[in-house]
């Protein structure tokens, strides 16, 4: 079991895809612009530009529909172009939960830091399969705290949806849709842990979303425990000692 992770979005300077339509929509915050493939039974790569060599060990293609069991990915990257392997070609769609076959997933990669400007996805769905579409794209740096967080994290169900109570004693329903508050808590945080934290409290803030990877180990349930969304709890933190912070954070899935 892989400690929880925290990934602040790097900024993508340009983005492109080799075929379909909508692929400056993975740069967007909103999972719901998205890029479309216009075929399937061969590959399509997405390109990314993110404007300077930077470190990365995390990439993440989310909201992707609706991914069949045999659809495939492949990672590249460099300095210069994408030309260094960093992924061979996988599974696409993370484990669902034991028993579950998801409509929507995500593909997730994190691994060793390495250095990269540019980098190149290779996603290929299955002949006979609708094409693909992917509604966010995250690539950046995961912030893991060295002792993890405290045992007591969980989450709240959200149902966007209204239920008004009739005379007749039934109800009149606006269905909504069915999401989650995922809340947790770093108990012994460094004084350089925190002002990492900090420096992502600040610039992600309420309004800009951020990914969050409770275990990623590629085990059932791997789909549940990955959010995309709003930091909605970033309570003041406590100060233990001079050396050690606790920290009650939480987000909300957009989608």
């Amino acid at each position: 079991m892989s400690r929880l992770m925290i990934v602040e979005p790097m900024r993508i300077a340009a983005v492109g895809a080799s075929r379909g339509s909508g692929a400056p929509n993975l740069a967007t915050h909103d999972p719901k612009e998205a890029w479309i493939d216009a075929a399937s039974g061969s590959a399509a790569t997405i390109t990314v530009d993110l404007g300077a060599a930077r470190a990365i060990d995390t990439i993440a293609l989310l909201h992707v529909r609706p991914p069949a069991a045999g659809a495939t990915w492949s990672i590249d990257a460099g300095v210069g172009a994408a030309d260094a392997p960093v992924l061979g070609a996988a599974t696409l769609r993370v484990p669902d939960v034991a028993g579950e076959f998801e409509t929507v997933s995500h593909a997730l990669w994190t691994g060793a830091p390495r250095t990269a400007r540019y980098v190149a996805l290779t996603v290929t769905q299955p002949a006979g399969a609708p094409p693909l579409s992917a509604g966010a794209l995250v690539i950046g740096r995961a912030f893991v705290a060295e002792l993890g967080q405290e045992w007591g994290a969980g989450r709240q169900p959200i149902d966007t949806g209204t239920a008004t109570a009739l005379p007749s004693g039934g109800f009149s329903i606006v269905e909504g849709v069915r999401k989650s508050l995922f809340s947790w808590t770093f108990g012994d945080l460094s004084v350089a842990e925190t002002e990492q934290l900090e420096t992502i409290a600040l610039h992600l803030g309420e309004t800009a979303p951020g990914l969050v990877v409770e275990d990623a180990d590629a085990t059932p349930g791997l789909r549940r425990r990955i959010h995309y969304g709003l930091f909605k709890k970033w309570r003041a933190y406590e100060r233990r000692n001079r050396r050690q912070t606790r920290w009650e954070i939480g987000i909300e899935q957009w989608v």
